[in-house]
């Protein structure tokens, strides 16, 4: 068995994909971290690899997804703070300051396979996440629908479409919509495509319409909720155009942990953060208890 930090520096460097994040979150030393990943790499025959900006593991994991179970328990036990993966979309409002004995953390744009990925290899303990992402299929996972609000264009305070009267949603299709990546977010695909947005590319129109690069940027819409505070973006504000479509948020977590005392005080404590929200932004609708679902339990 390896320890709690040995194994921190490399699923740390998994999950938020940057070095110097992992320093952060786990307080340690860039060169603790490369120390840690190169001791790792010895005892599992394991080698790490950046391809295509990501960092991979190449070799056989048995050996340390049995080593991560250890790790988790031991975070439940608390031994080490739990670790929730918070969705780009949500990062920075119902997670700061971080809930009581959890670190928080998103890994840039990787997306929803991504986080699900290291729910179910134990790298992470609870993945907070739009509804229109959440899992439908994960049988060993189980999916608390805490709340149900209206999905918004957000954009800049200096945006052109917030000069003008009553929008509509041909006017707004004029502008570029940010770039997501291909099958990083694929009920966020689903909910623009019924509105026949295109996000993955944008038109010569567009190009030039924006101009200069620093105007795409101004003009550029973003998809999002009054729950989304991105913290490279924290001046944005939702256009005055209802789009009809709802979205929410989910805590996610594997079903063997569903009722411990942990996720309970989680789910507890983000309640409580949204009905706080509620009192400012009433279109946030709590949805409770009585939606919750375990994969697909209430089918069986």
């Amino acid at each position: 068995m390896v320890s709690l930090d040995l194994l921190s520096s490399l699923d740390g460097l998994i999950w938020l994909q940057s070095g110097k994040k992992v320093g952060e979150r786990f307080h340690q030393h860039q060169t603790t971290v490369s120390r840690n990943l190169k001791k790792c790499s010895e005892i599992f025959g394991l080698s790490f690899q950046k391809s295509s900006g990501q960092w991979l593991i190449d070799g056989n994991p048995q050996l340390l997804n049995l080593e991560r179970k250890v790790h988790q328990c031991a975070r439940f036990l608390q031994k080490a703070p739990l670790r929730l993966d918070v969705s780009f979309f949500l990062d920075g409002t119902l997670v700061s300051p971080a809930p009581n004995g959890w670190l928080t953390g998103r890994s840039k744009r990787l997306g929803t396979p991504h986080s699900q990925d290291l729910l179910t290899t134990n790298i992470v303990d609870a993945w907070l996440c739009p509804l229109h992402e959440a899992p439908t299929d994960g049988k060993d996972l189980t999916i608390f629908h805490l709340c149900q609000l209206p999905l918004q264009l957000l954009v800049y305070p200096d945006h052109p479409l917030l000069k003008r009267g009553d929008l509509t949603l041909d006017q707004v299709k004029q502008y570029p919509l940010e770039h997501i990546p291909p099958k990083a977010y694929p009920g966020t695909e689903r909910v623009l495509q019924s509105l026949d947005f295109s996000p993955l590319r944008k038109t010569k129109k567009q190009t030039t319409q924006s101009g200069t690069s620093q105007q795409a940027n101004a003009s550029t819409l973003h998809l999002g909720s009054v729950l989304r505070h991105d913290q490279d973006k924290p001046k944005l504000v939702a256009l005055p155009l209802r789009l009809n479509v709802n979205t929410g948020v989910a805590l996610v977590t594997r079903r063997e942990h569903s009722a411990t005392t942990a996720i309970r005080d989680l789910r507890t404590d983000l309640e409580q953060r949204l009905k706080d929200f509620q009192l400012m932004h009433p279109e946030v609708q709590l949805i409770g208890s009585t939606a919750n679902r375990t994969g697909r339990a209430d089918e069986e």
